[in-house]
């Protein structure tokens, strides 16, 4: 038996936005931190996100304002599904820079849109203890002192952005569900303070983080995530959550305990994860240029659906845009274009040992005007790591495997 629940789309997006590659990259700069190198043009400088001036010129232009970043036309709403007495949630994307799945917390309790994040670990969302709350409109807003099963807890919690934007307030315990799984005693962050690029962001109440416990800002001690605790509640089995984002108007999905087998009929090849600084983090030590086999020795990548781009060293940036006929490094935005009408080669990149590749019409991203396209696939200047954001998570199915500490990703052919 099959449960359909639609969703509303959050009125903000109504009528749909493209995607800004400019609030892309800048996100992307200030959640890792990297400088330039030679093909970035943002980097992170004195805990500031900054725009360079120019490909050849890495001095700063100016700094990028918090609001440029948190409210670069974004957004998705969100519908969900339960497949028996597992759960399936879609959505539907309006544009590439986040995801909203609607999350149910205390008794009787409030629904919130949260923006599930592979790359972070909080569960925080927009209370009724941020000052003069009911004047924002557009939220949902949690209270409390209004469900009979939330407990204040010990701890604080404070996340602080390099471009000025920051969150921060108390805890309390409650009982959280999404879907159908109810996760009782639940450590809830709630915002007493936000930065103005929150409070002026209609596209979601709060943040649900995927990643690893470790990074989990409450203070004096993290606790424990919300898939942490559907493992150890044994509320799911297995433990897992799986991802398979959608283009445009198609509906994709978040699941926990369960693997959709009808996703593609590729098979899911399993990579060990280190997940000592946090996050999702593989092998990725080759990849394709119209079918050449490239080796990246030592190279890693995270999974992260909370970045939009797909972001490489510097080397596989030029190998790439070389292959581009009119392909252009835009000074103004900060990264590479390419004329709309151009072909794009084929290109695939590893995760363990198996090669996936990446759509074109993934790589061709946002209108640059004049005619050309930006990519998706763009530098992570010093990083020294890659950063497999929507761009690439968009042609997989992948299972993010936290009780055995392992991801496993399908080819997707849709």
């Amino acid at each position: 038996m099959q449960k359909l629940h639609p969703l509303v789309r959050p009125a903000k997006y109504q009528g749909g936005k493209g995607p800004s590659f400019y609030a892309a990259y800048a996100r992307a700069a200030r959640r890792y931190g990297f400088e330039t190198g030679r093909n970035a043009g943002f980097a992170k400088r004195n805990n500031v996100v900054v725009k360079v001036k120019s490909k050849h010129d890495k001095e700063t232009d100016h700094e990028v304002p918090a609001e440029s970043i948190q409210n670069g036309a974004k957004c998705i709403y969100a519908v969900y599904d339960v497949f028996g007495r597992v759960l399936i949630w879609p959505f539907v994307p309006v544009s590439s820079l986040e995801y909203v799945v609607p999350v149910k917390i205390g008794t009787p309790g409030v629904t919130l849109n949260l923006d599930f994040d592979t790359g972070s670990s909080d569960l925080w969302v927009w209370s009724s203890e941020l000052a003069h709350a009911s004047r924002y409109k557009g939220h949902h807003v949690y209270d409390p002192s209004k469900s009979s099963t939330a407990k204040k807890a010990s701890g604080s919690w404070n996340i602080s952005y390099g471009d000025g934007s920051s969150a921060s307030g108390n805890v309390y315990n409650d009982t959280v569900t999404v879907g159908d799984i109810a996760i009782p005693g639940q450590a809830v962050e709630l915002a007493e303070k936000l930065s103005s690029s929150f409070l002026t962001d209609g596209g979601n109440d709060g943040l649900l983080g995927l990643a690893w416990p470790q990074i989990n800002t409450v203070s004096p001690k993290p606790v424990a995530t919300p898939v942490e605790n559907m493992i150890n509640k044994k509320l799911i089995n297995p433990g897992v959550f799986t991802v398979k984002l959608g283009r445009g108007d198609e509906a994709g999905f978040y699941s926990f305990g369960f693997i959709d087998d009808s996703v593609t009929s590729e098979p899911i090849t399993y990579t060990p994860v280190d997940n000592s600084q946090g996050f999702w983090q593989v092998p990725s030590t080759s990849w394709t240029l119209n079918g050449e086999t490239k080796e990246r020795s030592g190279n890693t990548t995270i999974l992260d659906t909370g970045t939009t781009l797909l972001l490489v060293s510097d080397d596989v940036v030029d190998a790439f845009y070389g292959a581009i006929k009119g392909a252009t490094f835009d000074d103004q935005q900060g990264g590479y274009k390419f004329p709309s009408d151009a072909t794009v080669p084929d290109v695939s990149f590893a995760v363990g040992d198996k090669l996936y590749k990446v759509s074109k019409k993934d790589i061709e991203f946002s209108d640059a005007g004049d005619g050309y396209t930006f990519g998706g696939i763009q530098s992570s200047g010093n990083l020294g790591f890659d950063i497999f954001g929507d761009i690439f998570l968009k042609n997989v199915y992948v299972v993010f495997d936290q009780a055995e500490k392992r991801v496993g990703l399908a080819q997707r052919t849709d």
